[in-house]
């Protein structure tokens, strides 16, 4: 298991409100094995969160239990989303990418073939209810990853017809979640948005869409954001560690479509 749960037997406040459905639901990226250049985490709770003080209670321990001091960003105001339900922690840029002043003094805060924990101490939601536990997401580091994503390389299964299949993207390697969820779009062949529900999956490799409704027989069209991410950065225009030049175009943002055909 990635996600551990461990209840802190000692230090108990007895002021402290706890309540049992105040919990951690997922830590993405889902996997046990990340980069080394990891950029960013995001942690998802079952109710809306306090959104200051938080940072200090969340430790990166190595695999000697010492903690890796100055990991990630500390931003003045912490990266919350608007139901304060998802918390985004971001390694600190300047070690991550190479060529700057802190890459070469601290080296990069997470090591290729090492273990680590992300340790998440009891915060508190708005009404003042504390994680009755503390967590942990165990995982190992793997080498860094210096692919951009390519849509050439997707794997695309379109449902039949009168069907309520989901359309299934697969991708060669995970990306980033939350990416997946704003930097997807698909329409009909007149760019007419189509409303349906999104899944992501297998560990953030796969993007499932399923209508609320049967599907119809004709054409649509995936766009796809040329700003859709990695959990490094690195996005379909180029890399997070990029040199000056080597991006695909000068201009961010610009959209890649698939043409999809819906069978009888």
């Amino acid at each position: 298991m990635a996600l551990v749960f461990i209840m802190m037997a000692c230090n108990t406040d007895p002021s402290a409100k706890e309540i049992q459905n105040l919990a951690i639901t997922k830590i993405y990226p889902t996997s046990d094995t990340l980069p080394e250049n990891l950029l960013r985490l995001y942690i998802h709770f079952s109710k809306p969160m306090r959104t200051t003080g938080n940072l200090e209670k969340i430790k990166l321990l190595d695999e000697n239990g010492q903690e890796v001091v100055g990991a990630f960003f500390n931003n003045v105001y912490e990266l919350w989303d608007k139901e304060q339900k998802q918390l985004t922690l971001i390694f600190d840029p300047g070690r991550v990418k190479t060529g700057l002043i802190a890459h070469e003094e601290k080296g990069r805060s997470l090591q290729m073939g090492k273990n680590y924990q992300l340790v998440i101490g009891r915060l508190e939601d708005v009404e003042g209810n504390r994680l009755k536990e503390t967590y942990t997401k165990s995982f190992y580091v793997s080498k860094e990853d210096r692919l951009s994503p390519n849509i050439a390389q997707w794997e695309i299964k379109t449902p039949k017809a009168n069907s309520q299949s989901p359309l299934v993207v697969r991708f060669p390697k995970m990306l980033d979640h939350l990416s997946l969820r704003q930097r997807l779009q698909l329409t009909n062949k007149n760019n007419k948005p189509i409303e349906g529900q999104v899944e992501i999956a297998s560990q953030e490799t796969e993007w499932n869409f399923t209508l609320p409704e049967k599907w119809s027989a004709g054409d649509y069209i995936l766009h796809v954001h040329g700003r859709l991410e990695d959990p490094c950065g690195n996005n379909l225009n180029g890399l997070f560690d990029h040199t000056v030049g080597s991006l695909k175009n000068e201009q961010e943002g610009q959209i890649e479509t698939i043409n999809l055909k819906i069978k009888k």
